[in-house]
């Protein structure tokens, strides 16, 4: 009998321990798993995740098939499909990264990614992402939208009488875009990227007839901005247009390790114009403690993130 090399033996070796994870991989027991991460879920967030399937997603990650989240009676978001990966990768460039894939019920996607640096992982130093993307083709926003109104109404957000109007208050449309944006949570000022974000057939809709408020078409709905030396730049093009209402916001972020003590310089406004000018026109005036006039308002933002200043222009 001849003597196998130790490289054949190696190479056996190898095939054998693939194919033994490969086995346990397809025959892990995912229905408990997937029990196990809604009961997770709902006890950390309150939050209640139901999925008509759940599996693998190769090569590293799970997938679910009509993944509904609710939280409380009135906020619901469903989606088609939605999977979780490990990015090979970014394992190549020591990073521990996942990437979210969801896909809504219109067939709309949205790609978001998140990574975190090996060594901060090990060490339990984790704090900022080194990296965070996102890619959004034709994602529907209603649905997500809606889920979060309601679950800030839930919260409290707006008070007894701002929630309510909060609460009738939805966006429908499609979210397209791209972010990437590499940070450095130790040199903040090594971070970089850039973000633009648009929304196509957009509707600013407040369901409530008693205060007769068109739905607001936006021809013009956009974000965009850059990071460079860990400031974020916000283009003056970023906008929120219709026929009656226009808003705007541009400035930089001057972003610091603990993100609530950021710098602001920002310049934003809010004007409305038209019939719906004449309607809420006065009452923009009335509740903007002076600085609006004519149903417009204009501020110049400075401060922090977490104290905020707000002084009319």
């Amino acid at each position: 009998m001849t003597m196998k090399s130790p490289k054949t033996i190696a190479a056996m070796v190898a095939i054998f321990f693939v194919s033994f994870l490969l086995f346990l991989y397809l025959s892990f027991p995912y229905g408990v798993l997937k029990e196990a991460i809604s009961s997770q879920l709902q006890v950390a967030t309150g939050v209640t995740v139901r999925m008509e399937s759940f599996g693998p997603a190769f090569p590293f990650g799970f997938s679910g098939q009509g993944v509904e989240i609710y939280k409380g009676q009135s906020s619901r978001v469903k989606f088609r499909h939605v999977s979780a990966k490990l990015s090979l990768l970014q394992l190549l460039a020591l990073r521990l990264a996942v990437n979210l894939d969801v896909e809504d019920e219109q067939g709309g996607e949205l790609e978001v990614g998140v990574g975190f640096a090996l060594i901060d992982i090990i060490t339990g130093r984790i704090g900022m992402p080194s990296y965070a993307s996102m890619t959004a083709n034709k994602f529907q926003l209603q649905s997500l939208t809606d889920f979060a109104i309601q679950s800030a109404v839930a919260a409290g957000v707006g008070g007894p009488i701002a929630g309510q109007l909060l609460a009738k208050l939805g966006i429908k449309g499609k979210l397209n875009g791209k972010v990437n944006l590499s940070l450095n949570g130790k040199n903040i000022a090594q971070s970089s990227g850039d973000l633009k974000i648009n929304f196509t057939d957009a509707l600013l809709v407040l369901s409530d007839p008693s205060l007769d408020f068109p739905d607001q078409a936006f021809k013009m709905a956009q974000l965009t901005a850059s990071l460079s030396s860990g400031t974020l730049n916000i283009d003056p093009t970023t906008r929120f247009m219709t026929e009656e209402l226009e808003m705007g916001v541009d400035g930089k972020v001057v972003l610091r390790a603990q993100t609530a003590n950021s710098d602001l310089s920002l310049k934003a406004f809010v004007r409305l114009k038209g019939l719906l000018g004449e309607q809420y026109g006065p009452i923009i005036d009335a509740f903007s403690n002076g600085m609006g006039k004519n149903g417009s308002v204009s501020l110049q933002i400075a401060g922090t993130l977490a104290a905020p200043q707000m002084n009319p222009i």
